[in-house]
C-alpha cells in the first residue's frame, strides 16, 4: 500500500487527476486527507491585511534607503577625488627619468679640486647672488641631464674662462 500512497502523493502534489488510484484514495484515511487537501486551501480565501501604519513603514524605509545611498555616493565620490589628486600629484612631481634610473649627483670633490687648480674668474656680486638664489646644486639634477648638455659645450669653457685655447 505504501506505492499506492506515493503515487497519490505525487500526482497531488503535481495537480494531475488520482485515475487508477482514486479508489485507494477512497479507502485509505491518509489519501482522502491528503486528496482532500487541495479543495480546502482552495475554500480559505482572505485577504492580506497589511495592518495599520503600513504606508508610514514604507515611506519611513524608503527614507532611509534613500539617506543610505546619498552617503554611499558621497563617500565614493570623494573616495575618487582623493584617488584623481594622489594620481596628480604623483605625476606632477616625477623627475622625469627613466623608471629604475635614478638622477646622479654632481661630484663635489672632484669640481673642488678643479677650481684649486684653476684661478677664479672675476663674478659680479649680482650674478653671485641669482646663482645663491637658484640653488643650483640643489635643483640641477632634477630639471635637466647635465651630462647631455655639458659635453657639446665643451668647446666653449675656454671662453666662459676667460683664457684662449
Amino acid at each position: 500500500m505504501k506505492e499506492v500512497c506515493d503515487i497519490v502523493a505525487e500526482r497531488v502534489a503535481l495537480g494531475e487527476p488520482l485515475g487508477d488510484a482514486a479508489e485507494h484514495a477512497a479507502t485509505c484515511p491518509r489519501c482522502r486527507r491528503l486528496a482532500a487537501l487541495p479543495r480546502e486551501l482552495g475554500a480559505t480565501h482572505a485577504d492580506a491585511d497589511p495592518g495599520i501604519g503600513f504606508a508610514a513603514r514604507v515611506t519611513a524605509g524608503a527614507q532611509k534607503r534613500i539617506v543610505v545611498r546619498r552617503r554611499r555616493r558621497v563617500a565614493a565620490t570623494l573616495a575618487a577625488a582623493v584617488a584623481a589628486t594622489t594620481v596628480g600629484v604623483v605625476l606632477l612631481t616625477r623627475d622625469g627619468s627613466p623608471v629604475g634610473e635614478t638622477p646622479k649627483p654632481h661630484d663635489t670633490a672632484a669640481a673642488d679640486t678643479h677650481k684649486k687648480d684653476t684661478p677664479e674668474p672675476r663674478i659680479d656680486e649680482d650674478v653671485r647672488y641669482l646663482v645663491h638664489l637658484a640653488k643650483v646644486e640643489r635643483a640641477s639634477h632634477a630639471s635637466a641631464r647635465w651630462h647631455r648638455i655639458e659635453k657639446p659645450l665643451a668647446p666653449y669653457k675656454h671662453l666662459i674662462k676667460g683664457t684662449t685655447p
